[in-house]
């Protein structure tokens, strides 16, 4: 309970203050506040320099203040204001898809202002015994929408970070042994080949779209989150956005080769109506669950009960999705 009050309340108040006295607070709040504001941290960061606070300042005046002074990430907060102003205008024309309303960019960028949703993100609905096939299409329409708008560009696929990536992994001792997991490098090398170098689109995406990054308001699905946004190869969203599956108990019968329910990924991509490369998304869902795996070190595993489990739940995947040739 501690960490809802565990920000610098003075800092708050002057980001309430300045958004107040701005043309975008007098407009979003005309009467003005109807009493002190209140503040309540949402984030689980360790710091105050980058946090996000519910701001209520009276009725009509539920906000959400995104902050980042952290001098490492200088911009971010004016690229994911930006990200979003762009992307509401991509859903203008549909009436159940749309994105946190971006009220206010603060004058030196380290923070902003949107409306707060009283509303469950799909995370947590997938949690609840929610229809989730039904989501996962809808999740696929925001997607769609979001990377049809704009100039069609293409880019080429480069796995070499990948590869990296898993190298250093080994390098610095995993719990999982070798003789686990060199296999299975093995096998992503070889399904690389017909990939390596092919051309696929490369639309405005979102980034880091899964599904804890979407809310379910209603008959709404609005997307936050988009300090990452930008020009990517549009697999990537739907890779990020599948891969949270592990996390879920599933038969060995419904896991595919990418290691995820088949239903959903069928789902998303029915949804989401655009040509996507089968074999891509399966290599990138394989890579990334086995570079999750390989991130769990010795240290973490005898410390830590959550990343035993993890251990445990990307393993299984991992074993299912390799199975297949």
């Amino acid at each position: 309970m501690q960490r809802f009050f565990d920000f610098d309340s003075g800092l708050a108040e002057a980001c309430a203050a300045e958004f107040l006295t701005s043309d975008a607070g007098r407009a979003a709040l005309p009467m003005g506040k109807t009493r002190p504001a209140n503040f309540l941290r949402l984030d689980g960061a360790s710091t105050s320099d980058r946090c996000v606070l519910r701001m209520d300042l009276g009725e009509g005046g539920d906000f959400v203040v995104k902050l980042n002074r952290m001098p490492r990430e200088a911009g971010s907060t004016a690229t994911e204001y930006r990200a979003l102003r762009q992307a509401a205008r991509r859903f203008d024309l549909q009436p159940d898809l749309g994105v946190v309303e971006a009220l206010y960019l603060s004058r030196d960028e380290t923070f902003m202002v949107s409306r707060f949703h009283k509303a469950h993100t799909l995370w947590e609905r997938m949690h609840h015994d929610a229809p989730l096939t039904e989501l996962f299409q809808h999740a696929g329409r925001w997607l769609s929408v979001l990377h049809s708008h704009g100039p069609a560009e293409e880019g080429q696929f480069w796995p070499k970070w990948i590869f990296d990536r898993l190298e250093q992994l080994h390098a610095r001792g995993p719990q999982a042994r070798p003789a686990r997991y060199r296999p299975m490098i093995r096998t992503l090398r070889q399904q690389v080949d017909g990939l390596r170098g092919r051309v696929f689109p490369r639309p405005f995406c979102h980034g880091d779209f899964h599904p804890r990054n979407l809310l379910i308001d209603g008959d709404r699905m609005l997307g936050l989150d988009m300090a990452d946004a930008g020009q990517k190869l549009a697999v990537y969203d739907l890779v990020d956005f599948l891969k949270s599956d592990y996390r879920f108990d599933a038969s060995a019968e419904e896991i595919d080769a990418g290691g995820v329910r088949r239903h959903l990924r069928a789902a998303l991509l029915q949804g989401y109506g655009q040509p996507v490369d089968d074999a891509l998304v399966t290599f990138l869902l394989r890579a990334h669950m086995l570079i999750r795996w390989l991130e769990i070190d010795k240290a973490r595993f005898a410390d830590l009960p959550f990343q035993q489990n993890k251990y445990r739940q990307l393993e299984k995947r991992l074993d299912l999705a390799f199975a297949f040739t």
